[in-house]
């Protein structure tokens, strides 16, 4: 987790899945970025890709209108790099 907490140092990415795919889901980035900088209710490590050494890790959150959602993450720790991988509402 101190990866995401490296303010200053950390890009976050999002995928073309994570922009693009599932706009029926109505989070878009503004809602990604809202959550991501405020209160987390959870985050789980979600699974190691041992190829790009990084982990995926599942944040639960609340989007700008407070409707809580989840945020797939992966963490590229050594090039500095959170990438949005994917999110879907919780209701």
């Amino acid at each position: 987790m101190a990866a995401l907490s490296d303010e200053g140092r950390i890009r976050e990415m999002p995928t073309l899945h994570s922009n693009l795919d599932h706009l029926d889901r109505k989070i878009d980035f503004n809602d990604v970025l809202h959550g991501l900088n405020g209160e987390w209710l959870s985050c789980k490590p979600d699974k190691f890709n041992s190829d790009a050494w990084q982990w995926k890790y599942r944040i639960a959150t609340h989007d700008v209108e407070e409707r809580e959602f989840t945020i797939v993450v992966a963490l590229d720790t050594k090039h500095h790099k959170v990438t949005i991988v994917t999110r879907w509402p919780n209701d």
